[in-house]
């Protein structure tokens, strides 16, 4: 079986991508994030006639989360208890039945948090880090299959940064968001409860391999590309030990009218 997450920038604008997605790999689950649609514009028959069923908290022109799936559903969560009717939509937890147990999958469209030094959006960004460990804290062990994926807007290693050495010490240096150092600690703080990121266990000697282009400057058309890998999917022991592999799929990115991101994929033993 095969979960995938893609950042569609706007649902209603990549419904030829997600086709696409569908029809290149059967996927069982799809997290998408950024879906810029409220609730009651949701395109619902374009994704029934996919073959899914899907958990959707969405908000006009910005945001937004969905969860499409073809496993039986056993319970779901729209974002965080906490949150309010102006909070923005960015969550979306679904327990699924898979071979008689149970797998719990959070799908996220984590802040991006501009800089180090923006007064609100860098401060939300870490509580979404740290509200999001609480919940797994809360009611999730290490033993149990989880999984956090989506648009996580931190390349975790070095290698993970693909915009030139000088843009990359420019933005450290501007405390510029998506790589300094406390944002890869939140990251981390998710990854010492027991979460590993699988295309890291996969392809641990890969470079070059990123899943977000800017479109301004067109990275993805640039040789050698440039862009960040910033959508991640990190699943629990348990879980990596069904894991067949994991990947970035750069064709999809390829196409007409694209999402400035890459679908990322994980397999599993079925």
């Amino acid at each position: 079986m095969k979960i995938v997450s893609f950042n569609a920038n706007g649902l209603r604008a990549r419904l030829h991508q997600l086709k696409a997605i569908v029809e290149t790999y059967a996927p069982d689950i799809i997290g998408l994030q950024e879906i810029k649609v409220s609730d009651d514009q949701f395109p619902l028959k374009d994704i029934n006639e996919l073959g899914y069923d899907v958990i959707y908290h969405g908000q006009k022109g910005h945001y937004g989360v969905a969860l499409l799936y073809r496993l039986p559903l056993m319970s779901s969560l729209k974002g965080f208890p906490q949150d309010g009717e102006e909070s923005q939509k960015r969550l979306v937890f679904g327990q699924f039945e898979l071979n008689d147990k149970k797998i719990h999958i959070f799908n996220g469209y984590f802040p991006q948090g501009e800089s180090r030094d923006h007064p609100l959006k860098f401060p939300c960004k870490q509580q979404f880090y740290a509200d999001l460990l609480n919940r797994i804290k809360e009611h999730h062990q290490p033993d149990e299959l989880v999984l956090v994926m989506g648009d996580m807007n931190v390349a975790p290693l070095d290698k993970d940064i693909g915009i030139g050495d000088d843009n990359r010490k420019r933005w450290l240096r501007a405390g510029k968001c998506c790589f300094l150092p406390e944002e890869r600690e939140w990251l981390k703080n998710l990854e010492q409860w027991g979460l590993q990121d699988s295309y890291q266990y996969f392809h641990p000697d890969e470079v070059d391999r990123y899943s977000w282009f800017d479109y301004r400057s067109r990275g993805f058309e640039r040789e050698p590309k440039r862009g960040l890998r910033i959508d991640l999917m990190l699943a629990s022991k348990p879980l990596m030990d069904l894991a067949i592999d994991a990947g970035i799929d750069q064709t999809i990115r390829a196409m007409e009218k694209p999402s400035d991101h890459c679908p990322i994929w994980l397999s599993l033993k079925s």
